[in-house]
């Protein structure tokens, strides 16, 4: 579990083995050994923890047939992998040819694309999202973390997160509680969002659902709200999303909607909820047009610095829609993704879109940075402001040194080498001499020797954390 909302000593005898930054001289002071050591509370990541969509991607898990245009399949491999479920056919006969052949019709990349004999109840009943396990890392191994679908009746579906951990040859174990894909979002770092519909369908049983969720994902922190929609699919994708561990993109509708004030409750109880950061989540609102109109903005997909984000009938929403991604990811390449194809029957729903028929896997061999509490907003002037952090390496390859990147009152970015505290995964660094009026931005980066790397935050220097001093 985490050890988290962590607390450092922040004395100066606590601080005597980190690095410090004289930025006046922009160079480094070397640390003074010190003769005493106080003991520190370090940042502890979850032994178990659910990666969160926005963090590296191996593959993007879809079905088929999906119910989509065959150029959603195209996009999307462009610059990800698939793994294409192919459900077969009614007599038992493989579809993978079929597949294979209708990818190649529209010159999807095929060295992108796997396809894997999948039995999936019908060709429509292709949710990979809801019936798709939670992937979760417990300790340095990924495995694979089943539940009862909330369809139990689609007996095919329910046996696919089995079937996948022998296929990725990882871990399996199963929750005791009711859940789906659909209904779930998290930031990685022990935070988990549903709505209501989680505690319904066990029996209105929260303690258990909360304890199940700890137990066997990392969650700590689940927040549990209402479905503004009410609808009933009862989604938390069909409305809302995490892009970002400080982010959250939560849908608007016109105040004349009947569901208007629902949803502006659960913004505001989601932007008055603190992040991991410790501060409180920033809220993008994207503005529906509401009615029969439809425009399922937040049932996106997010992988590896690409938003997929389907397209509504009203073209100015849509538009406005793919900006507000785009402020609150900048560098991610935003993409528009059409759905319509009438001729076929294919077609998003508000309800129903590429969220809902996609779901990624998370990349096994990842770099995971883990900042707290980090500084940010306005801070008291003080002699020291250490930045910490705790960098896991899940490939086990071994860690490149942690580097802190940092621009004092929008000079040029410098970068510097982190300072590994003691024999932990934690890594620190301190700036000194810095005055009232200074205005820091800084991120984190970190780098495996199997070549995977990341940065925290997300957008690195684009959007780095921020702080000022009074």
């Amino acid at each position: 579990m985490y050890k988290n909302r962590v607390v450092f000593a922040l004395s100066i005898l606590s601080l005597l083995t980190l690095s410090s930054c004289n930025w006046k001289e922009n160079r480094l002071v070397p640390p003074d050994p010190g003769e005493e050591e106080q003991e520190d509370v370090l940042i502890e990541t979850l032994n178990k923890r659910m990666p969160a969509e926005f963090e590296p991607v191996s593959m993007v898990k879809m079905c088929f047939p999906n119910n989509v245009p065959l150029d959603v399949y195209k996009e999307i491999a462009k610059d990800n992998k698939i793994l294409l479920l192919c459900n077969p056919s009614s007599t038992g006969k493989s579809r993978i040819s079929a597949a294979r052949s209708c990818m190649q019709e529209v010159n999807a990349n095929m060295e992108n694309i796997t396809f894997i004999d999948m039995d999936i109840d019908d060709d429509y009943t292709y949710w990979v999202r809801d019936f798709s396990p939670f992937y979760v890392f417990d300790k340095k191994s990924l495995s694979v973390v089943d539940f009862t679908y909330n369809r139990p009746q689609r007996t095919e579906q329910n046996s696919v997160p089995k079937k996948l951990s022998q296929y990725f040859n990882i871990g399996y174990k199963k929750m005791d509680i009711v859940h789906t894909g659909g209904n779930l979002m998290q930031d990685g770092r022990g935070t988990a969002f549903s709505d209501d519909l989680v505690i319904s369908e066990n029996n209105n049983n929260e303690t258990k659902v909360r304890n199940q969720m700890n137990q066997y994902t990392g969650t700590d922190n689940y927040v549990i709200t209402i479905d503004p929609q009410g609808d009933y699919i009862a989604h938390i994708d069909c409305w809302g999303k995490i892009v970002a561990p400080d982010k959250i993109v939560v849908a608007k509708l016109p105040e004349t909607n009947p569901r208007y004030s629902y949803y502006e409750q659960v913004a505001n109880e989601l932007a008055n909820t603190k992040c991991s950061y410790g501060y409180n989540y920033r809220v993008y609102r994207i503005e529906e047009p509401g009615g029969d109109t439809i425009a399922p903005y937040t049932n996106s997909l997010i992988a590896n610095n690409h938003v997929y984000m389907p397209l509504g009938e009203n073209a100015s929403y849509n538009e406005a829609a793919l900006e507000v991604y785009r402020e609150a990811l900048p560098g991610y390449e935003v993409v528009g993704i059409e759905g319509f194809d009438f001729a076929e029957s294919r077609c998003f729903l508000n309800t129903d879109a590429l969220h809902c028929r996609t779901h990624e896997v998370p990349e096994q061999n990842m770099v995971f940075i883990d900042s707290r509490e980090v500084y940010n907003g306005t801070v008291e002037l003080q002699d020291e402001y250490v930045v910490k952090t705790n960098v896991v390496d899940y490939s086990n390859t071994g860690l490149e040194t942690p580097v802190i990147h940092y621009s004092i009152n929008n000079a040029t970015y410098v970068e510097a080498p982190m300072v590994q505290y003691k024999e932990s995964t934690n890594y620190t660094y301190s700036f000194t001499g810095l005055e009232s009026g200074d205005d820091i931005k800084y991120y984190i980066s970190a780098e495996n020797s199997a070549g995977y790397s990341n940065v925290d935050p997300s957008c690195g220097h684009l959007d780095p954390h921020h702080f000022v001093i009074a």
